[in-house]
């Protein structure tokens, strides 16, 4: 099943509250709060009071997809936020199973993003513990670019080890994508 969960990067930063609602009003399932830090992607974007404000004000998801150096330090501050589903690089962190069960026991959603020139072997084995992969389909950091389309091998190459594992994680695509590519 096809689920859209808009960015806020693409909203207005001035009209961020009517952009929301509006994404959730037409079928939004979930919000995605883009998080930068400057170090692991060149811009810097929101912080946890963005997460808060839109927690109070959405009936549906909102996931924080980390594009930070170091998520670790920041988990707790989206967390207490009321982020619903987190997702972090698998580029970024060394002890990945720790991050993972940690997310897991304050009961909430665990998403790994891969870049386009990461491997789906890098995140195999982290599959069965994880609730969605996400495949980046352009290089993180920038909004407006165009969709590489061979990443979208990577979705047909993780559809595949779901199906022959019994897995049950989602897999999403973030980046470059139109009306005309769904």
């Amino acid at each position: 099943m096809l689920k859209i969960a808009p960015s806020i990067l693409a909203a207005n930063p001035l009209n961020l509250q009517r952009d929301c609602l509006e994404a959730e009003k037409y079928g939004a399932y979930r919000i995605s709060v883009d998080v930068m830090d400057g170090h692991f992607v060149p811009d810097i974007t929101f912080g946890h009071n963005i997460v808060a404000y839109l927690h109070g004000i959405l009936n549906i998801d909102i996931e924080v997809h980390l594009m930070v150096e170091n998520p670790s330090s920041q988990l707790e501050s989206f967390l207490n936020a009321g982020a619903d589903v987190l997702t972090f690089h698998i580029e970024t962190l060394s002890d990945v199973n720790r991050l993972i069960d940690y997310i897991k026991s304050n009961e909430r959603k665990v998403g790994i993003a891969i870049n386009p020139d990461t491997n789906i072997e890098n995140v195999e084995k982290y599959l069965e513990h994880i609730d969605e992969l996400t495949v980046m389909t352009v290089v993180p950091g920038k909004g407006g670019q165009s969709l590489i389309v061979d990443c979208l091998d990577k979705v047909i190459q993780l559809r595949k080890i779901r199906a022959n594992n019994n897995l049950e994680f989602d897999i999403q695509v973030d980046g470059g994508v139109k009306k005309e590519k769904l």
